[in-house]
């Protein structure tokens, strides 16, 4: 990929004119489902960011506007640069237009004079917000009330709980549909307890949980150190459709636990180290009831994606179902979070649920 840095933002139309003009005549064919921006600070997870832009437009073609933000103390300015970056690697290739605008100090205040004139009219406006929405930024709400689907990413985060309000007031201010990656990277798993528990009897023994251990990779990387978030949403999501009622939640060196119903409902979610999946995925749910049923949905150590679950009671076990999973890539829940439509209700449920909790005890 290939850059070529302006001495103005005003040169970004045609300078992407230049390039497409020497395109004639290729196989090469402008492709644009929608406008894709990025507002990222220029810290170690701004790589991890451009990957998965670049992962995202292999699915879905779009403009990408990517904002990194230096913060560095003293520094003031803004540069931008253009490529047109090749999608698949057929003859007959789609090619993207991608803007890449490095900005720091009050040059910041510009930002929404310099993104709006580039981006594609009549087409959807996804805005990825890789800072936390808790910290009061000038740009946020500008550059919101652009967007058709706001994307949030809770691993920015040092405080869930005050993360659910701020992204709730970011949803009544800007009325945009929202969406967090978090949210996304554990849709299977909560696809998998839709399907297991549809029947009225199934469904039935899912109201009558006892104990539920789940396990997650607390495996942290430069990019990952928040890993107890998709089990805390998890765990949150299945007590918010039980219509559980929460009493507490304690945290020890090892693990975080949960209290419902007036403490007939234990939940606790255990870290455990496999560097074979990414940091944060759910590993294993182990379910008992109240009525001596077991269920226990466990990764196969040989392929990963294949979710193993037995169903035993005290007499018998019966024969494991097997489920696959989509293999997990980075960039594949932007990917998810771009198609769909809406906001998920179940996911605002979860987050008013989630801001009602112990911050200090979920760290």
């Amino acid at each position: 990929m290939t850059f070529k840095t302006l001495s103005s933002p005003g040169q970004i139309e045609a300078e992407l004119t230049r390039i497409w003009e020497t395109l004639e005549g290729t196989s090469k064919m402008r492709a644009s489902l929608f406008n894709l921006i990025f507002y990222v600070p220029n810290n170690q997870r701004a790589e991890y960011y451009r990957s998965i832009a670049l992962k995202a437009i292999q699915k879905f073609p779009s403009r990408i506007l990517f904002i990194s933000v230096d913060q560095t103390p003293g520094a003031n300015f803004l540069k931008s640069s253009v490529s047109v970056l090749p999608v698949g690697s057929a003859e007959n290739d789609a090619a993207c237009d991608f803007i890449q605008i490095d900005v720091a100090g009050l040059q910041q205040l510009r930002i929404p004079f310099v993104v709006l004139p580039h981006i594609v009219p009549d087409l959807p406006v996804y805005l990825v917000w890789a800072e936390d929405p808790m910290e009061d930024n000038p740009l946020a709400y500008p550059l919101e009330k652009l967007c058709t689907r706001l994307i949030f990413d809770s691993e920015a985060t040092t405080n869930l709980p005050e993360f659910a309000k701020a992204v709730i007031r970011h949803q009544a201010v800007s009325q945009a549909d929202i969406a967090d990656l978090n949210w996304a990277r554990m849709e299977s798993w909560r696809d998998l307890f839709s399907t297991c528990f549809y029947t009225e009897e199934r469904l039935g023994l899912l109201k009558k949980t006892k104990t539920l251990k789940i396990q997650y990779n607390g495996r942290e990387t430069p990019f990952f150190c928040h890993t107890k978030i998709q089990a805390i949403y998890f765990q949150a999501w299945l007590a918010c459709q039980l219509e559980w009622k929460l009493d507490g939640l304690a945290s020890t060196s090892d693990s975080l636990s949960f209290s419902y119903q007036q403490g007939a409902v234990q939940i606790s979610l255990v870290p455990a180290q496999n560097e074979k999946l990414a940091p944060g995925t759910l590993m294993s749910i182990d379910l008992m009831t109240s009525e001596g049923h077991h269920f226990a949905f466990s990764r196969d150590p040989a392929f990963p994606p294949q979710i193993n679950m037995v169903l035993c009671t005290e007499d018998k076990c019966e024969i494991p179902a097997q489920f696959i999973f989509a293999k997990a890539e980075s960039g594949q829940s932007l990917v998810k979070e771009i198609y769909h439509k809406r906001t998920s209700d179940h996911y605002l449920k979860v987050l008013n649920f989630v801001s009602k909790m112990d911050a200090m005890t979920l760290c």
